[in-house]
């Protein structure tokens, strides 16, 4: 048989992704990423993404009253909200051996497996990039250190073990708005040698660090890069380079200190150019504090709360545990359904339903939502808004991989650019300690 040459095997890459996008079969674990609408034109620097969230106010029992409001600065002074949305970059880059494709270029199968392996690997990571962000507040982070021994760290969020990898390039912050200390060769220039993931505990909640010197009880991590140096906590998202998740979408109105909350920790930032203080519900959807709240109870209550702002939520996302343990509560009284993309029918994953005030809504596991935490969404106002598919193999010059110059080596390049889009955040809410007996 002839031997493979180079055109031979981008068409190798051509077949085993013929969209260049991320195949079905690494979405599985991610529903929220598979069940979202993928819209790839975002053209241009930047979007508006426009909201009506007021009527006009020029009314009055007489026609005098209602042509004098009318007449008023204010009749249409908070009629309309638009979010200036931009673009966030991603890259996931893999090399393959020059003597691992010489060692399988006489084998055309043998061939595929190699393409196929580094392809859906480099593929993956550059996927779960992007989901584990999804349900994020925008800053970059993805766990935060409870405490730590030696180079052990415990997350206070046990669920976000899930969000490290071995090997994987950490920063450490003091706050979700403060700067990098240490560890980020990007950031801080003093730094050489780079924080590295050597081991993770996914049940117990462990992530082992390379070194743990100077990381204490209450300081975050972010993957390195992912993470800029902000100013303050209200301009963080702007200065992260990850995509705004739905928790920064949703920094959620107050449901106010008699259900325990602080109401001052839940005022929403401003986000993409608009303030949204003013109509906190409108402009960053409904907040729950679940605390003291059966499984179906919680749910069912941020529902409805979302339902009188207008809102009609369909599905909610809660970490796998909290799945569980919503199943095991409903025991004989559970009712199991679907959620589908509507643009892939025989894709979809399994949920729980619940009759909630304006139709069923499809309870779904995602392990990129953090424990504790439940997202109800009206799912037809997000979208992920990106130019060309979010992630994609990078070959604008037709060169779907590159000889790597100072290595005997291949190179595939993965990237995204795009951002999570909301076109009413105030149709969707949050809910905080679900399943806790205690403010936490």
């Amino acid at each position: 048989m002839a031997a493979i040459d180079i055109t031979s095997a981008a068409k190798i890459i051509k077949f085993l992704y013929p969209d260049y996008t991320v195949p079905r079969e690494l979405r599985k674990n991610n529903p929220f990423y598979s069940l979202l609408k993928k819209n790839t034109n975002f053209v241009g620097k930047s979007v508006e993404v426009p909201l009506t969230i007021n009527s006009t106010q020029g009314g009055g029992a007489t026609f005098a009253g209602a042509k004098t409001a009318s007449e008023a600065a204010t009749s249409y002074a908070n009629t309309y909200a638009s979010f200036t949305l931009t673009r966030k970059t991603d890259y996931s880059l893999a090399s393959i051996g020059g003597e691992a494709m010489k060692a399988a270029v006489k084998d055309q199968g043998a061939m595929v497996d190699l393409f196929q392996d580094t392809m859906d690997l480099s593929m993956f990571t550059a996927m779960r990039s992007i989901s584990r962000h999804l349900f994020r507040d925008g800053t970059g982070t993805i766990g935060r250190v409870a405490s730590i021994a030696t180079a052990t760290v415990t997350l206070s969020t046990p669920s976000d073990a899930y969000n490290f990898s071995i090997g994987e390039r950490i920063s450490v912050f003091s706050g979700t708005g403060g700067t990098a200390f240490m560890y980020d060769t990007v950031i801080n220039s003093t730094v050489v040698t780079p924080l590295t993931v050597t081991a993770v505990d996914r049940k117990a909640g462990t992530v082992t660090l390379s070194s743990g010197t100077s990381i204490a009880a209450g300081h975050y991590l972010a993957r390195a890069t992912d993470r800029t140096v902000a100013t303050s906590d209200t301009t963080v998202f702007t200065n992260s380079n990850v995509v705004t998740g739905v928790k920064q979408w949703l920094a959620g109105s107050s449901t106010g200190a008699a259900v325990g909350l602080n109401v001052g920790a839940f005022l929403p930032a401003d986000l993409y150019g608009v303030t949204r203080t003013t109509d906190k519900s409108s402009l960053a959807g409904s907040l729950l504090d679940c605390t003291g709240q059966s499984p179906d109870e919680a749910i069912l209550q941020l529902v409805s709360d979302i339902s009188a702002e207008g809102g009609m939520p369909d599905h909610c996302f809660m970490n796998p545990r909290d799945f569980a343990s919503l199943n095991k509560f409903l025991g004989s009284r559970v009712v199991y359904g679907r959620a589908e993309n509507k643009d892939e029918a025989d894709f979809g994953f399994q949920s729980i339903v619940l009759q909630g005030d304006s139709g069923p809504v499809k309870c779904v596991s995602d392990i990129n939502v953090p424990q504790s935490e439940i997202f109800a969404l009206q799912l037809d106002t997000w979208d992920l808004f990106s130019l060309n598919a979010a992630p994609h193999i990078l070959d604008y010059d037709q060169n779907n991989f590159l000889r790597v110059s100072d290595d005997d080596a291949y190179q595939i390049r993965i990237g995204s650019y795009a951002n999570l889009r909301c076109r009413a955040p105030g149709f969707n809410g949050r809910g905080n300690n679900y399943l806790a007996t205690t403010v936490y």
